[in-house]
């Protein structure tokens, strides 16, 4: 379960550098869709989240958040900041 420390956190990063003005993020908000990521954009967004959390995302774990929901970047830098980067 993700501590609401880095949902908080990670909600600001996808606020801040979403093209559409939200004041929320669902956690079944799409990053591709209803949070209006591209792939270039998708990709600063994670560079953005290695900083603030000083952590290195796999590169073969970048594919999974594609289309995915906004929690499931929740729990991918949960995952790696717990040591399970390869697992979770």
């Amino acid at each position: 379960m993700a501590t609401s420390d880095t949902r908080e956190r990670l909600e600001r990063l996808v606020i801040a550098r979403s093209r559409l003005q939200m004041a929320r993020v669902g956690d079944d908000d799409r990053l591709n869709y209803e949070l209006g990521y591209d792939s270039a954009a998708l990709l600063a967004l994670l560079l953005d989240a290695e900083d603030a959390f000083a952590i290195e995302v796999p590169p073969e774990r970048v594919p999974e958040l594609v289309g995915a929901p906004f929690a499931r970047l929740v729990a991918l830098v949960e995952a790696v900041r717990a040591g399970a980067g390869e697992g979770a």
